[in-house]
């Protein structure tokens, strides 16, 4: 299984309500323009799904591999692979059943030319408008789950970062096994441009890999 491991990897190598809306997006998408050498394909997710065989997820594709389960980002109900509670669902139901199954480890990546541009904030401030608390309560519930489903993993993961990985995108990293990135991958935390808290548990893990001053 080790070289059609290897080719996987090397093949993936992101009103006041309305202003905030409008100001997140122009700000993600300035993070991501000044950065990115080549637009995201549609056709390359198009063409990825062509070739799978389990049509049952909306925002990712799960590959079966030879002693490994590849999972790739490919959202369809948010931009730029960016994470909202649908997607961060479908990523935990496919480490649950890579969890439960004869997978030796799971590859994550991305299609396209971005990895992950983070929280979906489009998706959470228009919910925003209905009931802040408990749409509040909710994204933060999500994201909990979310991060200790890797946390609990106890399979090896391993990460291919093709692109821009932003915010939860670069803060999941750290709670894998390996990372490896091309030359195209690039990490940003923007959490006091965004007005956020660290997440992903980044205010314990970055300090520990890059030292207390970085």
């Amino acid at each position: 299984g080790t070289p059609t491991f290897m080719e996987a990897l090397a093949a993936n190598g992101t009103t006041n309500i309305q202003t905030s809306v409008a100001g997140v997006t122009a700000s993600k998408r300035r993070f991501i323009d000044d950065r990115r050498d080549q637009p995201f394909d549609k056709r390359l997710r198009f063409s990825v799904r062509q070739t799978e065989s389990a049509y049952r997820y909306r925002d990712i594709v799960v590959r079966k591999q030879d002693g490994f389960t590849h999972i790739l980002l490919s959202t369809k109900s948010s931009e730029n692979n960016s994470l909202n509670p649908e997607v961060m669902k479908e990523v935990q139901s496919a480490l649950s059943t890579a969890a439960a199954d004869d997978s030796k480890l799971v590859l994550f990546s991305a299609v396209g030319s971005i990895f992950c541009c983070g929280l979906d904030f489009i998706y959470f401030i228009r919910r925003l408008t209905d009931d802040r608390k408990k749409e509040s309560t909710k994204m933060a519930e999500a994201i909990r789950n979310f991060v200790n489903t890797f946390i609990q993993f106890k399979k090896p993961i391993i990460v291919a970062v093709n692109g821009p990985a932003i915010g939860l995108g670069a803060s999941i990293l750290p709670l894998c096994d390996v990372v490896w990135a091309n030359e195209k991958a690039w990490f940003q935390t923007p959490y006091t441009t965004f007005g956020q808290s660290p997440d992903g548990c980044s205010s314990l893990t970055f300090p520990r890999i890059m030292g207390l001053a970085s």
